[in-house]
């Protein structure tokens, strides 16, 4: 198992063994991801119990999570490939890498969630199937068909798309040009409101804030690029003093955010969330050491299924409780979190790593990496 990843897989192939691995950011990756399922457990959870007006919002909240997996995601894969995707041969290997890393459990997030999408019409499928149901301004509930949380996987797949060809550009800017940028973008994402622009928004009174369009989202992980080059820039990159205070501050800040009522300036979140990112990767910390640990680690690397088949489990284990006693059938949601971590941690071991390793294996073979192999070999 790679300690190096993005949001949604782990850039594990041959490019990543130049850099120090970052294991903190695979650990926190599944927070991310279980949060944005207690977001989707809520109307349960509020009918059966009388929670707390802070926690509450805090559920409701939980979308965001989505504006730390973009920020995770542009900062590693900005780390890992800096100088490592110029070349049109790079940039094809480059995505590759990403289709074996998130294809193969999205496609099985779509297997086991048609069984309750059977009405869904075959240009809808298409589109889902081809990975761009977000990139219609004209259509924006085409982004959540299908399978719900997969909206975010075609936002990813845009940025993908241009980020080879963003990242050769951005490494030639100096240090100070990065930082204003930094500003530039981090700035745009909280007056733009860009955290709550998607389909996890809860305010249907704007249609501006259902839209979740990938260029909407792009400053966030433009954000995470720069981080990225920052920290590959600092010296020395890896030996640097603890600062606990930084973390805590870190993630105490990204809480009471994501608990108080401030409507659109949740956006703020993504200011705390950038820190947290930055310090986890930089420098060793009480967080960091917690989210290194094997069970992080493994749970991690399982988050991707954990965010994109929550909803084909529930869905799924909400129709064989329903089968079941009425006194049986109550057991169904509360369980419903605990089957989707073991079924989703099995997927990872006995799938998602197995068929990664299968597809690299395939595109090995093309004709197209055969002179490059030594180089690009993931």
């Amino acid at each position: 198992m790679s300690a190096v990843s993005t949001t949604l897989g782990s850039p594990d192939d041959a490019l990543t063994k130049h850099r120090h691995a970052l294991p903190a950011l695979t650990g926190i990756r599944f927070f991310a991801a279980f949060y944005v399922v207690l977001f989707h457990s809520l109307p349960w959870v509020s009918k059966h119990y009388d929670l707390p007006k802070p926690m509450q919002i805090f559920f409701v909240n939980g979308y965001l999570a989505v504006a730390l997996f973009f920020l995770l995601s542009g900062f590693i894969l900005a780390y890992t490939y800096d100088g490592q995707i110029e070349g049109s041969s790079k940039r094809l290997h480059f995505w590759q890498a990403r289709f074996a890393r998130i294809y193969p459990v999205y496609f099985l997030s779509l297997i086991l969630a048609y069984f309750f999408q059977r009405s869904l019409p075959l240009t809808s499928r298409v589109a889902v199937v081809t990975m761009v149901q977000a990139w219609n301004p004209f259509r924006a509930g085409l982004a959540g068909a299908w399978n719900y949380p997969a909206w975010s996987l075609s936002v990813e797949a845009f940025f993908y798309l241009v980020f080879p060809f963003l990242l050769p550009r951005m490494s030639q800017l100096s240090s100070r040009v990065l930082v204003i940028l930094l500003g530039v973008f981090l700035t745009a994402s909280v007056f733009m409101h860009t955290p709550i622009q998607g389909l996890g928004n809860q305010d249907r009174s704007s249609d501006w804030a259902r839209v979740p369009l990938p260029i909407i989202r792009l400053p966030e992980f433009l954000a995470g690029m720069i981080l990225g080059l920052c920290l590959l820039r600092r010296k020395p990159q890896f030996n640097g003093g603890t600062h606990p205070v930084r973390v805590a501050l870190a993630v105490g800040t990204s809480v009471v955010l994501l608990s108080v009522p401030i409507g659109p300036w949740v956006s703020l979140v993504v200011l705390p969330f950038a820190v947290l990112v930055y310090e986890l990767a930089a420098r060793p910390s009480w967080l960091a050491k917690f989210l290194s640990t094997k069970p992080m680690l493994l749970l991690g690397g399982a988050s991707y299924s954990v965010y994109l088949l929550q909803y084909p489990v529930r869905s799924w284990v909400r129709l064989a409780f329903s089968q079941r006693p009425s006194r049986l059938a109550s057991f169904g949601a509360p369980l419903t979190p605990l089957i989707l971590i073991l079924f989703c941690v099995t997927v990872y071991l006995f799938f998602e790593e197995p068929s990664r390793r299968a597809l690299r294996r395939w595109f090995s073979r093309t004709p197209s990496n055969t002179s490059s192999r030594e180089t690009a070999d993931f």
